[in-house]
């Protein structure tokens, strides 16, 4: 039984969809990674999470309230825990 047209299209939309997914995964985990290494300051790493969603603006510009809902967050989060809890007191941001 062969799979009518709509069904292959639908499973190539599908995929395509994932690919997207898997490609903002791992741009948004490496970035996180990168915070998380402490190796930055609180303007590269800001610099470097505003890099990260002006790319997922690229791939998913119709969720990126969703993106911004979840990733803004996180990404304040980790600049908070892993770059201004490092920082000696007396030192600029």
């Amino acid at each position: 039984m062969s799979k009518e047209p709509y069904d292959v299209e639908m499973a190539e939309l599908l995929e395509q969809e994932e690919r997207k997914l898997d490609t903002l995964r791992e741009l948004v985990d490496s970035a996180c990674e990168e915070i998380r290494g402490g190796r930055l300051n609180r303007q590269e790493a800001t610099v470097l999470a505003q890099r990260v969603r002006r790319e997922a603006q690229e791939i998913i510009p119709d969720l990126m309230d969703k993106f911004d809902l979840i990733y803004k967050s996180r990404f304040e989060r980790l600049i908070s825990q892993y770059i201004d809890a490092q920082r000696s007191p007396g030192q600029d941001a």
